[in-house]
């Protein structure tokens, strides 16, 4: 049985080809950047490539058993404004109307460690962790999550790049129940 993935704000493909090597097999992308679409192009021949996520559900992406991507991180990067939901980049919403949309097994995201970390909004009020938005997004969704900090440097490379990575799967068979949980933890 083959497992299949979609993955959004695909980039060039680097988390595809992590995928493809775990033995799962790309469905569709998404990724707004012509470079990008046509270094997929040339790895991917024949998986569709669809540009604005605004753009895509279940009306036009294939069925899959995971959806994967690192949703853009300038709305929570420590290295720029942190405006969190403020910024028009905060793309978190549209990955979560896709999970919605086409109730995959499961889901897969990264992104930097600025996600966890609370935001002010233009007007200088303190926000929670966007983080939180995030798990409780999926568990609205009927989906338990666990997330984890990784560095590049704990699986081999020279250099730390931070990345949360959370993964979700549905509780109680993808419906909403009393005895859900949302697990947070490092």
């Amino acid at each position: 049985m083959t497992f299949t993935f979609v993955e959004l704000f695909g980039g060039i493909g680097g988390g595809s080809l992590g995928m493809q090597r775990a033995g799962m097999t790309p469905v569709a992308f998404v990724e707004i950047d012509p470079f990008c679409q046509a270094v997929l192009r040339e790895h991917h021949p024949g998986v569709p490539i669809f540009g604005d996520v605004h753009d895509v559900g279940a009306r036009n992406l294939p069925p899959c058993d995971l959806i994967a991507g690192g949703f853009p991180c300038q709305p929570v990067s420590q290295a720029g404004q942190r405006r969190g939901r403020a910024d028009d980049r905060w793309l978190w919403p549209e990955f979560a109307r896709v999970v919605r949309e086409l109730r995959p097994r499961y889901a897969l995201l990264e992104n930097v460690r600025g996600l966890l970390v609370p935001y002010r909004d233009d007007d200088g009020g303190w926000h929670g962790a966007p983080v939180e938005e995030v798990l409780g997004d999926l568990a609205d969704l009927g989906y338990d999550s666990w997330w984890r900090v990784i560095s590049a440097a704990e699986v081999g490379a020279a250099h730390e790049r931070q990345r949360v990575w959370v993964v979700a799967v549905p509780c109680g068979g993808g419906q909403r129940s009393e005895q859900q949980h949302v697990h947070a933890g490092e």
